[in-house]
């Protein structure tokens, strides 16, 4: 994948990848190995059958099939030698020595890695395999933690306190990284927050009657309006072409620039979207009208944001922020779904300073780990695969039938 090549151009020494296998799959991991090679020459790999050489996997630290020890600067790391994302993050925690702090905010109904449909076990897998440590924090008990790469609010449905965000705020003046996944709920103090640095939060709730994801209830924004050569939607010039499904999503846009902060919008939904001004109307189904101050038209649901001045004296780097309208789309029941994951995980990279770890994934994983994108049509569309499928094709089958036992019966 591009993100994997990226990965694979920071390895500036020689770097040791030795790959036990069971018989006869011997052939799946010299490929992929072959493939990383080729992409970077100072990286070198040996396969061994387990059961022919176990001294020489338990010298590594193996002791189970298809795993991968990866030595790089006096480092060893152990990880699964397949698929290709699980042995990149194995080379790049090899490179990076010790894992990044990460904290996910407590106290204000946040998800979490229950293993819950709406939980974030995926996600947190996920960003294991790319060298974060996550963990919880309450904000009431102190400052950000020290060595915090990047602090996550995951779906808060109640507010922060002043005194959180002052801890927030004070986090991102000294270089910090924030991601806002904020679900459409009441969160007025959450909302000045971003208002002091130039962004709206809207009190609304965002519906496509028209884009929707096939069987859904029409709720959920279709993203496919990314702001070109930025690193979280756009990285590399090589945007997330599949879209973004976003369950339940709400506005957020850059209602006015702020002396040091640079804040834009880099996502928006299909301009058959509405932003519907009570979000209850929305979750009852009701169809979206401008009598009811609801706004037709494509809407702004991600923000990006740096703060500070470059060369303002202090060496410090700036600030990053991200704001997503919505926590569900990281969720695993969604985080598999079209490009999720990517936004997610760029988002999550590019706030912490890890702008190598921007990029398109690959999408060759097990089934179990990624399943299949769902069909996304308008109405016209699925009527229209409706009636070819169940009307027009069956019809055709009964006539050509009849035409056939007449012609029969005719000659008979």
């Amino acid at each position: 994948s591009p993100l994997t090549r990226k990965l694979l151009g920071q390895v500036t020494l020689p770097l040791k990848v030795t790959v036990f296998f069971r018989r006869g799959t011997r052939e799946q991991y010299a490929d992929l190995l072959a493939r990383f090679r080729a992409v970077n020459q100072r990286i070198d790999f040996e396969l061994y059958d387990l059961d022919r050489f176990p001294e020489r996997g338990r010298s590594l630290g193996v002791t189970q099939y298809g795993r991968a020890a990866i030595e790089y600067e006096g480092r060893r790391v152990v990880v699964l030698a397949s698929p290709e994302e699980q042995l990149a993050g194995g080379i790049l925690r090899a490179l990076r020595g010790k894992p990044r702090r990460m904290v996910f905010t407590t106290g204000h109904g946040e998800r979490g890695p229950s293993g819950k449909p709406e939980s974030f076990g995926r996600l947190v897998n996920a960003l294991e395999a790319e060298n974060y440590s996550p963990e919880d924090v309450s904000l009431l008990d102190g400052p950000v933690p020290p060595e915090t790469a990047i602090v996550v609010v995951a779906g808060p449905k109640r507010d922060f306190l002043p005194l959180e965000l002052d801890a927030l705020a004070a986090y991102l003046k000294a270089g910090g990284g924030v991601l806002l996944l904020l679900d459409p709920a009441p969160l007025p103090n959450v909302a000045r927050f971003l208002g002091s640095m130039g962004v709206r939060l809207g009190d609304d709730f965002v519906v496509d009657r028209e884009r929707r994801i096939l069987g859904t209830d029409g709720l959920a924004a279709v993203v496919e309006l990314f702001k070109r050569g930025n690193p979280v939607s756009d990285p590399d010039a090589n945007p997330i072409e599949s879209g973004v499904v976003l369950p339940s999503a709400r506005t957020v846009d850059v209602l006015a620039q702020v002396p040091g902060v640079e804040a834009e919008s880099i996502a928006r939904t299909t301009p058959s979207a509405w932003a519907m001004a009570d979000p209850a109307r929305a979750r009852r189904g009701e169809e979206p009208s401008q009598a009811q101050h609801d706004t037709p038209g494509s809407a702004s649901v991600v923000v990006m944001a740096e703060l500070g001045v470059v060369g303002d004296g202090t060496g410090r780097p700036r600030g990053r922020l991200v704001a997503v309208g919505d926590a569900d789309f990281a969720s695993d029941a969604y985080l598999d779904l079209l490009g999720n994951r990517d936004l997610a995980l760029n988002a999550i990279a590019w706030v912490a300073g890890e702008d190598v770890l921007t990029g398109v994934r690959t999408k060759k994983v097990p089934e179990v780990m990624r399943p299949l994108s769902p069909l996304v049509l308008t109405e016209r569309q699925a009527r229209a695969v409706f009636a070819t499928s169940v009307l027009i094709e069956p019809g055709l089958v009964l006539g050509l039938g009849l035409v056939v036992a007449g012609l029969r019966r005719y000659r008979g």
